[in-house]
């Protein structure tokens, strides 16, 4: 029977529609040494545009990403709706560099460095001097107390402010009276004690 073999429809061209997939690329972050959280491992065609989120790492100043599409580091990098191919990004840090402030209260010193990065090699500060005076140490950022020796570990971070402490110096007068006498003379004095006279013996 002819009519059975026309009781099926027949499926034009028309009707048939294609199914497309966006293709998934990946994003690989070479941080070195630093932390980031939010940005995307994974991106299609069809992805709305985004930035990425910088990166920070203690000691450092984040430089600028470098790879996939970028001629130089740069801090701001977009990725586009629209953009295809897997991305590798690295990022690029500066040492932060860290002041020293002195105040030395009178006293003088050379040689302490003013500055220094998370990089720089332990070092000890040397300590000021101050006529008629005796150091008594340093106080300031970091010390409980007036600290004779100060040393900054590589790996410190963050600036830093130093006091120099003092005492006065004790000095003392010895007469020789060659058999005379006298009371009320001073038998010591340091560098702040107040202009004084010295009583004449007797004999």
């Amino acid at each position: 029977d002819h009519r059975d073999l026309h009781s099926f429809p027949t499926r034009r061209s028309s009707d048939l529609k294609a199914k497309w997939k966006p293709i998934t690329y990946t994003i690989t972050y070479n941080l070195g040494g630093g932390t980031v959280s939010g940005n995307p491992t994974t991106y299609t065609i069809e992805t709305a545009t985004f930035t990425l989120k910088n990166p920070t790492r203690t000691g450092y100043t984040f430089a600028g990403w470098t790879g996939t599409g970028l001629s130089s580091a740069t801090k701001t990098v977009k990725v586009a709706k629209g953009s295809i191919g897997n991305r590798t990004y690295t990022a690029t840090w500066k040492a932060t560099t860290y002041t020293i402030t002195y105040n030395l209260n009178g006293g003088s010193v050379s040689g302490n460095p003013t500055t220094y990065t998370i990089n720089t090699a332990t070092f000890t500060l040397k300590n000021p001097t101050r006529t008629g005076y005796t150091f008594e140490g340093w106080t300031g950022t970091g010390l409980s107390g007036a600290t004779k020796t100060v040393s900054i570990p590589k790996g410190t971070t963050g600036n830093k402010t130093y006091n120099a402490t003092w005492k006065p110096v004790t000095y003392t007068i010895t007469y020789n009276l060659d058999g005379g006498s006298i009371s009320g003379n001073p038998t010591s004095y340091n560098i702040e004690t107040n202009t004084f006279t010295l009583k004449n013996p007797t004999k």
